[in-house]
């Protein structure tokens, strides 16, 4: 797999597709996954252009952010960068945290950014008012109560019928990485200054699409329509049947989707906000 360094720590990705001539396409997967998530999607992608899918911080094969980092916003990092070095415009797409990074990447530095889409991102203090201060969960007290939250998390999020972990070794990879997760979610939902707002994203300027499963957790698909809401012509879709994960247990329906709007902005019939 390339990998790169990054202010110390080695981070890796997929690229397939390099050599054909579409507009590139950057995808970022959820919690508690690696970039193996979007393989489906990123073979069919890569017929017709660039696909790179990252693994995330602590993810995959990635190292963890610098001690004391926020893992989403060293993400981000990591993303900008990926994007960068294409050296024109990329479609970016994330899934739950990858959709939070890469919003957080198309605001920053819109320049990069062909268009945006986002799959049931994790921005949940979005369903709080600017000065509510959202109820922060608190962090693990010892290792067991851990492992138990983290069971939890991947019963209520992840795919039915799917083994998340495939062993002790991974358990334990996954184990590391979800109390850095619950670490960062406090930083995240305790709206520190420069956290993305819905007013953000009332001043998008680039081609959105937003996607949640029809059986997901009623709050992602809240979040989702805040965000629809706040971006003037951005595609909403719901993939039917589809929980959290739709691009694992509902792939085909999401590379439609997918495939249909990139191609609509690589034609320039999909309007940016105006």
């Amino acid at each position: 797999m390339p990998e790169m360094e990054l202010r110390g720590r080695r981070l890796t990705w997929r690229a397939e597709g390099m050599d054909r001539p579409g507009a590139p396409v950057l995808l970022a997967h959820c919690s508690l996954a690696h970039s193996g998530l979007w393989k489906p999607i990123q073979a069919a992608l890569a017929e017709t252009r660039p696909v790179v899918a990252a693994d995330l911080p602590a993810h995959g094969r990635s190292d963890p952010p610098p001690e004391g980092e926020s893992l989403q916003l060293f993400a981000a990092e990591f993303c900008t960068r990926l994007a960068e070095d294409f050296g024109r415009p990329v479609h970016l797409c994330g899934l739950s945290l990858g959709g939070a990074t890469l919003a957080r990447v198309a605001w920053k530095r819109p320049e990069l950014a062909a268009s945006l889409t986002m799959i049931e991102p994790v921005l949940f203090h979005l369903l709080h008012p600017p000065h509510v201060q959202p109820e922060i969960q608190a962090p693990p007290a010892d290792d067991a109560e851990l492992e138990a939250d983290m069971r939890a998390f991947v019963g209520q999020w992840g795919a039915p019928g799917r083994d998340p972990f495939g062993g002790e070794e991974r358990f334990q990879l996954a184990k590391r990485c979800f109390r850095l997760l619950r670490e960062d979610n406090a930083w995240v939902m305790g709206r520190p200054p420069g956290q993305i707002e819905l007013s953000d994203f009332e001043r998008f300027r680039l081609p959105a699409l937003l996607i949640d499963g029809e059986t997901t957790e009623a709050r992602a698909s809240a979040v989702v329509s805040a965000i629809a809401g706040a971006i003037p012509c951005a595609r909403r879709r719901t993939i039917p049947g589809a929980g959290h994960l739709s691009p694992v247990s509902h792939w085909r329906e999401v590379l439609a989707e997918l495939s249909a709007f990139f191609d609509a902005v690589d034609a320039g019939a999909e309007r940016a906000t105006a």
